[in-house]
């Protein structure tokens, strides 16, 4: 237990560092974007590769990580519902809040914590494979069905998982493992020593770029734009999108995330509704609380909760248990923000639900490893 509360500290000082950097206007404020963006399309999967390359491929498809899995799916699908039949969300609004209550920020936070919790960045790779091969276009497919605003080619829908780096980064590295391949033999060792120095500043510029984007971020339960319908306007920006808290958006290229920066950054059309009256606007407000509430509940007390039980039916305690509950402890994902930017809906909830589940994860963490360590 004091080791993981002195890892946490460690973690904690790093992430004041970049909170510094930003507020000292030591570097740009977007500065968090730009190490996002390095741990994306490099550190992180090259961290992934030789991770996973040299991994005992059982314990990452082990009942542990079998558990974490079927824990993600029960507490999205339940969200789900609970926002379309309780809190009567249209089926837009309630896709993005079942994905701010479960869609888990499985690598720039995810990596760092199975390493200093679990010991072995390795578990995580089929919560990022469930992600990245089946919520992904399962969110974008449904998307685009109802609010009509998504890119028109399925084609296009259908392949985003494969234009991610992190998922050829988890290909590369079982296809190593299973193939017996040892990179440090492999061309005299230099793309090994490549890889490995690329993957050791992974973590750090990830707790970086998470004090960073902190350090601009709107405080939660503050409107930034109207949540309407997704029919009737397009998003407007917020005041500092926190680019780094997350794994960043899974379109898998450069072209792919100026995209959804720039539907982030679009201004509201010339037909937007008129602004709605005061009375209005209180029970919009009230109903995304309860929204936000929720999604935050569910995300740092149900979802763990789910993940214990779950584990706890299928024969696993201690430190076996510990994986899918840390699993499922971790905050909520900025790629659901950038998801509800693009189809311009839920915006408020999502970037809320980043923030507070970011903030108050860390209690759950330690309250799980204490027991169950």
């Amino acid at each position: 237990m004091a080791d993981v509360v002195a890892g946490l500290a460690v973690f904690g000082a790093v992430i004041a560092v970049g909170w510094l950097l930003v507020r000292a206007r030591a570097v740009p404020a977007d500065a968090d974007g730009v190490l996002t963006r390095v741990c994306f399309f490099a550190a992180t999967p090259a961290l992934l590769v030789t991770t996973l390359s040299r991994a005992d491929l059982t314990a990452v498809v082990s009942r542990s990580t079998a558990v974490a899995v079927a824990a993600e799916l029960a507490a999205i699908v339940s969200a789900w519902c609970l926002h379309r039949l309780v809190l009567r969300r249209s089926t837009a609004e309630a896709t993005i809040g079942a994905l701010a209550s479960g869609y888990v920020n499985a690598a720039n936070l995810g990596i760092p914590v199975a390493v200093l919790v679990l010991g072995d960045a390795a578990t995580i790779a089929p919560i990022l494979l469930l992600q990245l091969l089946v919520l992904t276009p399962v969110t974008f497919t449904v998307l685009d069905a109802v609010t009509r605003r998504g890119n028109p080619s399925r084609l296009a829908t259908l392949t985003v998982p494969l234009r991610n780096p992190l998922l050829w980064g988890v290909v590369a590295g079982t296809a190593a493992n299973l193939g017996g391949v040892n990179l440090e033999e492999w061309c005299g060792g230099y793309p090994a020593q490549g890889l490995e120095m690329l993957g050791r500043v992974a973590v750090p510029l990830m707790m970086l770029a998470l004090g960073m984007s902190l350090a601009g971020a709107p405080r939660p339960l503050r409107n930034t734009a109207a949540d309407e319908p997704a029919q009737a306007s397009q998003p407007s920006s917020p005041a500092h999108p926190v680019h780094a808290v997350q794994e960043p958006l899974t379109t898998g290229s450069d072209q792919g995330v100026r995209a959804a920066e720039q539907a982030v950054d679009q201004p509201p059309q010339a037909n937007e509704p008129h602004t709605p009256d005061a009375a209005s606007s209180s029970l919009r407000g009230a109903g995304r609380r309860s929204g936000l509430w929720l999604a935050v509940g569910w995300k740092l007390a149900v979802m763990p909760g789910l993940a214990a039980v779950v584990g706890l039916t299928a024969g696993l305690s201690g430190a076996q248990l510990l994986t899918p509950v840390v699993t499922a402890s971790l905050p909520t994902a900025q790629n659901v923000f950038m998801y509800a930017s693009r189809y311009g809906v839920g915006k408020d909830l999502a970037r809320d639900a980043v923030l507070l589940t970011t903030a108050g994860f860390v209690p759950v963490v330690l309250l799980a490893a204490a027991i169950l360590r």
